[in-house]
């Protein structure tokens, strides 16, 4: 009896050590993507087109992490915001956004051009752009124009 206890115990430890090393790996490749999306960004993109670029380029720790975190395409979410912060993405009557908008919209993206794409096509479905932020982040879904 105590050797099937004892087996069952071994096993369920090596599970969970096995669960915990898939933890750990995962981690440390979202790590990685997430400080190759900071390095993408900082120094080379602007956070702010109105500042002088020396002081716009560099960006805070924590901006960073927003609009870096979960990514898994570590060029994405700056190239997302680069798009919308240059007046590519029309967010009703206007193309000019707040910096901490464009992050918003872009925090995470594995795919820029499908992230724009899905919030464009929201707006131009009627819907105010928080909502088309929100439906946009949430879903990853593309709406067609």
């Amino acid at each position: 009896m105590h050797i099937l206890i004892s087996k069952s115990i071994v096993s369920i430890l090596s599970a969970i050590s096995i669960l915990f090393g898939l933890f750990l790996a995962q981690n440390a490749m979202a790590s990685e993507h997430e400080t190759a999306c900071k390095d993408h960004i900082q120094n080379k993109i602007a956070w702010d087109s109105n500042s002088p670029y020396d002081s716009s380029s560099k960006w805070t720790e924590s901006n960073l992490e927003s609009l870096c975190k979960g990514t898994k395409n570590p060029k994405e979410p700056g190239e997302c915001f680069q798009k919308v912060m240059t007046g590519h993405v029309k967010w009703g009557d206007s193309d000019k956004w707040d910096w901490k908008n464009a992050v918003t919209l872009c925090a995470g993206t594995d795919n820029s051009d499908e992230r724009i794409s899905c919030f464009k096509g929201s707006i131009d479905a009627g819907e105010k752009w928080d909502a088309a932020v929100l439906q946009c982040q949430s879903s990853g879904r593309i709406v067609i124009q």
